[in-house]
């Protein structure tokens, strides 16, 4: 166990109805009972009240500080498997201060970001994998990346990375006894240890196919809306974000900066990128502006190009369909409630969705945020039982399958097998970075300190 006993906050900061207060470690027993008084049944008993709720107040030299429900929960059936006490009082921020300080005054220490979440980690209670589903789960901002973070934090990516592993260790052995306890001339056929290493391959790249989808998940879909002055860009925002974020006028070249907003669309977060007009100008600013909405444009998972029907098909047009043209895109045809003068035949060669809007009428935008839906199939994303969400994830499988490629190209030519084992074994060794076997010091504090502190 840690020798440190920690306590944080683990609610966020503000007003509340509750507030928690928590403690890990030897002395969480020893300092609660310094400062909690039951209103009955006595001291807390480590057997009888485990699990348990008990009512009554934090005193600090007679003074009490607030009305609370202590739960004390002994280890190492625990989170971090260590004692731990939670103190849930009343959310006002005095009160968790002056708990948080007194628990500080009889021997605790403040927890870092993350440190509860690490000594879970430390103590074997969860791998470094599941410790970063805890991270995402908090961090989720729609149903599948809640669902994700909560199938990670079950052990489906463990096991699976546990799955490939398996794989490598039987090739490996094969191949350090070829090397180790045969003669010259009398090593093992390369096929069975090819058998083993292309089994790892082929799970490693399902894993890796699944990470766009799992970015869409965690990020959110990045979409950028394109278009050129005054078609009706901020108030397509505005009508998705069902209020008046952006400013909408007449005057052309409002929108300078780039607008980020997010929102929930069914079980999708989308990362909405309201840009300045696409047209040539000579103002210094708005050109800058411009030149940001053509490079967002290129980064984006989907593009909603915005034509105005109300004036004719121009070269600024133009410009837009040759920025989305090969983009996942969705073609809007704006402000059909006013006089039509535009050409659609234009567009009769454009496999892309296209759909007529009025966004002073509130025509049109059920239309795009179904046909959305369709292009981000949720129900494809909801077969695969595991996606990689997380960019460190993603680094180390690329780094193990290149190793991975190399032993099996080198083993398929021929090469000796002492020279095949070496990025054999690194491939290995970066699959077991994933899950926190041998992870430095320096990883370690990278992961947690992304998290808050009381977590």
């Amino acid at each position: 166990m840690s020798e440190a006993t920690i306590a944080a906050i683990s609610t966020p900061t503000g007003t509340g109805g509750i507030s928690i207060v928590r403690m890990s470690g030897d002395k969480s027993k020893e300092i609660i009972d310094q400062i909690f008084e039951p209103i009955n049944g006595g001291s807390i008993d480590r057997k009888k009240d485990n699990r348990r709720m008990r009512y009554g107040n934090i005193v600090d030299n007679d003074e009490i500080i607030d009305e609370v429900m202590v739960n004390f929960m002994a280890g190492p059936g625990t989170y971090t498997r260590e004692d731990i006490a939670e103190i849930n009082c009343h959310g006002s921020f005095i009160s968790v201060k002056k708990i948080l300080n007194l628990l500080l005054d009889k021997g605790a220490v403040l927890a870092e970001p993350g440190e509860f979440t690490k000594r879970a980690f430390l103590n074997g209670r969860i791998d470094l994998s599941q410790a970063e589903a805890v991270l995402d789960i908090i961090n989720s901002t729609n149903d599948l990346s809640q669902a994700q973070g909560i199938n990670q934090l079950n052990g489906s990516l463990r096991n699976e990375i546990e799955k490939i592993r398996q794989s490598l260790l039987e090739a490996l052995s094969r191949l350090e006894y070829s090397i180790n306890f045969t003669e010259d001339g009398e090593d093992l056929s390369p096929d069975e240890i090819i058998t083993y290493m292309d089994e790892a391959k082929n799970r490693i790249d399902k894993l890796l196919n699944t990470s766009n989808k799992g970015k869409i998940i965690r990020e959110g879909i990045n979409t950028t809306i394109l278009g050129k002055p005054n078609v009706g860009k901020s108030s397509l925002l505005n009508a998705l974000l069902k209020e008046n974020r952006a400013i909408v006028t007449d005057i052309p070249g409002t929108t300078r900066d780039l607008i980020s907003e997010y929102i929930n669309l069914g079980s999708f977060t989308l990362k909405i990128n309201d840009t300045a007009g696409i047209r040539d100008t000579d103002d210094v600013v708005e050109k800058i502006g411009v030149d940001k909405s053509i490079e967002i444009s290129k980064a984006s998972d989907l593009i909603i190009a915005l034509f105005d029907t109300s004036r004719k098909f121009d070269k600024e047009d133009q410009k837009i369909l040759d920025l989305i043209e090969g983009k996942n895109s969705i073609i809007i045809l704006n402000k059909t409630d006013l006089d039509q003068q535009f050409d659609r035949t234009i567009f009769d060669g454009v496999d892309l969705p296209i759909i007529e809007t009025s966004m002073t009428e509130n025509i049109g935008i059920d239309k795009l945020e179904e046909t959305i839906t369709e292009i981000f199939d949720t129900s494809e994303i909801n077969r695969e039982s595991i996606l990689i969400t997380n960019t460190r994830h993603e680094r180390l499988l690329n780094e193990a399958n290149k190793k991975l490629n190399e032993s099996l190209a080198d083993i398929k030519r021929g090469i000796p097998l002492d020279a095949v084992e070496v990025d054999l074994r690194g491939s290995y060794d970066d699959l077991g970075l994933i899950i926190g076997e041998s992870v430095s010091d320096e990883i370690m504090d990278k992961v947690f300190k992304e998290f808050c502190v009381g977590k």
